[in-house]
């Protein structure tokens, strides 16, 4: 009875006395306006004088504010906010837990320092540690001697940080370390006088975890990567790196951010090629810059020193299979008048084009320059609307013909829109120039063509109600008529700048031209007749369609795109048929096929596409590919758990007609709980006769950081495998059931 009693008295004295504390002066040290609220002690024996200081014993519970003490022994003095502790201390600290034999704690300025402590922090990244003393700097600062530090969970420390000295400053969202150590699965993986580590995805300037692979093109390669936060708005990250077959080269990559721009500018400089005996680089930046609300530019510059360096380096300045690289500058302008609004584009258009000797390519016309207008009007009368395109382009080329093209297109339509159907009749008029320069013999120097043009589009929605595994669903049906007529206007003369013919699928059995470019404009007199069905459902998703369509022509093509190029001689193209959805919830297919019915009835072309996924991390990808007489290929991908914590990865695309692979990959992904390890071999067709093959590898430290190849491993599989996902993301919502916690850490008292 005396001890409850003393409890309950002790309760009631602390509770009352703290506004009295709260009233004197702020405790030198402390910050202002930093009065904190009632304080309330439970032990089972507590002494001395509330208002200044009590000493409790025997399971001691302090609470105040966000801070709760637990231990054998507490003092407390009311006045300074100063706490004392020893014996089994634990301290709560918001979500913060310390452990250790002893306490002095600063209520008022969250100042103190534990005595041999072990500590778990939830913050954005859960994270544990101990050392020999811990002082509490602040609310969001600490500073540990001969500590250490890591994000596994306690029992499986496979990675930590020991340093003399690490302060953890949650304020900054950095680490830094005196004498650091980082130690993996009890083995020093690397040493610093003085290093810094990010506590958070913000950036920050030091050195990055070094970068290391093998490939058969490089030899082994190792780089150190130097990060430097210039501004908040502009970073700079510097990577040197040795490659046993090549020697040393110099990467670097500049980022950049405004309210009125952003860009960024790569560059690879390389001394000396020791295979080749001279320097080799590459360079490439992008700038998009808003000049004013209705003028913006774009800057688009790429360059390698020669042919072969993007096979021989697999340069991040573009892709190891490009062949053209791109250069271009343009403005737009947009603004409207008097109800017209419209588009200003002119830009200035080359490659680099980088040829295989066993395998060139045509090399590309120059625009210089280009000027594009589009102008449209909408409702005009309530019935029609307007539009226009315009074109002046300069042609240039080192051996072909060259010139310059004036065109102009204007349209006139008068859409009707209606639940169940739709109507748009359409004419349009289609006038081109020309001025050439080194022409062939019998070429004129100046030409042009006057096309005018009609078309109309309609179709009707027919919906009813349908039922699928017992789920309500809504099936529509959806005929569709387009009708093209375009006189024959001969342009044999017209030399080929831009031109080719489009691909022949659902989306050009709609279109005006059967050519890509301002150099033809094919005659049409036909009908295009499809049919489109759909199972919605009550959320309006699409769960499956069936869609197929066949153009009738009414005479023969007389347009050819040049003279090696066959015409059309049939009534009716070749029959187009998709069909695609989500048939489960784990399966999604789409298919689709162009089938000839007026030659030998075949298929010319088709394809189909296959994909398992029940969960994060777990997918299978199928393909197949055929084109006759151009094109037979299989894709086969996946990300599938294959033992606790393992996953394996890998793809395989092979030709039947080269009769070899094109690209394939195989490895593996071990998530260790507080650490991912990478491993992928890759093997890819990087030239006619020419294979590389490449060993990636990375180390990823949760909370620390990763160490890998020349930027990101998991970029190289999120862009080989589609639908591959990291085992260790971000976000806990993301993390594939196989490795999931139930809690971030098992706390145990």
């Amino acid at each position: 009875m005396q001890l409850a009693t003393a409890r309950l008295a002790a309760l009631l004295i602390l509770f009352f006395g703290a506004p009295l504390a709260e009233a004197q002066a702020p405790v030198p040290g402390a910050a202002p306006g930093s009065q904190k609220g009632p304080t309330t002690i439970d032990a089972e024996k507590i002494d001395g004088v509330s208002e200044l200081e009590v000493t409790a014993r025997g399971k001691v519970e302090l609470k105040r504010d966000d801070i709760n003490v637990f231990s054998d022994f507490l003092r407390y003095n009311q006045e300074f906010g100063r706490i004392e502790a020893e014996g089994g201390v634990r301290l709560e600290r918001g979500p913060d837990r310390f452990f250790g034999p002893r306490l002095r704690y600063d209520t008022l300025g969250d100042t103190g320092v534990f005595e041999q402590p072990s500590f778990i922090l939830n913050r954005d990244q859960t994270a544990r540690g101990g050392g020999e003393r811990l002082e509490f700097l602040g609310k969001n600062r600490l500073l540990l001697n001969q500590g250490h530090y890591t994000s596994c969970a306690p029992g499986k420390e496979d990675w930590r940080i020991e340093a003399g000295e690490l302060e953890l400053d949650y304020d900054a969202e950095q680490g830094r370390a005196k004498d650091m150590r980082v130690r993996f699965l009890d083995t020093t993986v690397f040493a610093l006088p003085f290093a810094s580590f990010p506590l958070d995805n913000r950036r920050k300037s030091g050195f990055l975890t070094p970068q290391y692979s093998q490939s058969t093109r490089r030899g082994f390669e190792l780089g150190v990567p130097y990060y430097w936060n210039i501004a908040p708005e502009y970073d700079l990250t510097l990577t040197p790196a040795h490659m046993s077959k090549r020697g040393e080269q110099l990467k670097s990559h500049l980022r950049y951010l405004n309210r009125d721009f952003s860009g960024q500018a790569l560059l690879e400089v390389m001394p000396k090629d020791r295979e080749l005996d001279r320097g080799r680089s590459a360079f490439s930046v992008l700038h998009e810059h808003r000049f004013q609300p209705n003028l913006t530019g774009r800057l688009e510059y790429n360059r390698v020193s020669d042919n072969r360096y993007l096979v021989d380096f697999a340069s991040q300045v573009r892709s190891i299979s490009v062949s053209h690289l791109q250069r271009e500058g343009a403005l737009t302008y947009s603004n409207g008048l008097g109800g017209l609004a419209y588009t200003l584009v002119g830009r200035l258009h080359k490659f680099q084009t980088l040829q295989d000797p066993l395998a060139p390519v045509a090399i590309p016309y120059a625009r210089l320059p280009q000027v594009n207008l589009y102008a449209t009007r909408n409702d005009i009368g309530g019935v029609m609307e307007f539009g226009a395109t315009g074109e002046y382009v300069r042609f240039a080329h080192p051996t072909l013909v060259e010139g310059s093209r004036v065109t102009f297109n204007p349209t006139l339509s008068a859409p009707l829109l209606a639940p169940g159907y739709f109507a748009t009749p359409k004419v349009g008029l289609r006038t081109t120039n020309y001025h050439l320069t080194r022409t062939a013999a019998g070429q004129p120097n100046r030409q042009s063509a006057n096309i005018p043009w009609l078309s109309a589009d309609a179709g009707l929605i027919f919906e009813r109600e349908a039922n699928l595994f017992g789920d309500k669903l809504t099936q529509t049906l959806e005929p569709r008529a387009y009708y093209l007529y375009v006189p024959y206007r001969s342009q044999d003369q017209i030399p080929l700048f831009d031109t080719g013919l489009v691909d022949f699928n659902y989306a050009t059995l709609f279109s005006e031209n059967r050519f890509a470019g301002g150099d033809r404009f094919g005659d049409a007199n036909l009908v295009t007749l499809a049919l489109t069905s759909r199972m919605l459902n009550a959320s309006g998703q699409e769960l499956f369609r069936a869609t197929v369509g066949q153009r009738y022509h009414f005479k023969n093509d007389r347009v050819a795109l040049n003279a090696a190029t066959p015409l059309r001689s049939v009534d009716s193209s070749d029959l187009l048929a998709s069909l695609g959805g989500r048939f489960l919830r784990d399966w999604t297919f789409d298919g689709a096929v162009q089938y000839s019915t007026t030659r030998e009835n075949r298929a010319e072309r088709y394809g189909a596409q296959l994909r398992y996924s029940p969960e994060i991390a777990k997918v299978i990808n199928a393909s197949y590919r055929f084109n006759r007489d151009q094109l037979r290929q299989v894709d086969l991908s996946g990300q599938w758990p294959v033992a606790p914590g393992w996953y394996a990865v890998g793809r395989y695309n092979y030709s039947f007609r080269d009769g070899r692979m094109l690209e394939g990959l195989g490895g593996l992904e071990y998530n260790g709980g507080c650490w991912v390890f990478r491993a992928v071999f890759s093997r890819i067709q990087a030239a006619a006769q020419t294979t590389a093959s490449t060993l990636l590898f990375q180390l990823e430290l949760n909370g620390l950081g990763s160490a890998g190849i020349g930027g990101n491993a998991v970029n190289f599989l999120k862009r080989e495998i589609p639908g591959y996902a990291v085992t260790n993301p971000s976000d806990a919502t993301l993390v594939p059931p196989g490795v999931r916690q139930p809690l971030p850490f098992e706390q145990i008292y």
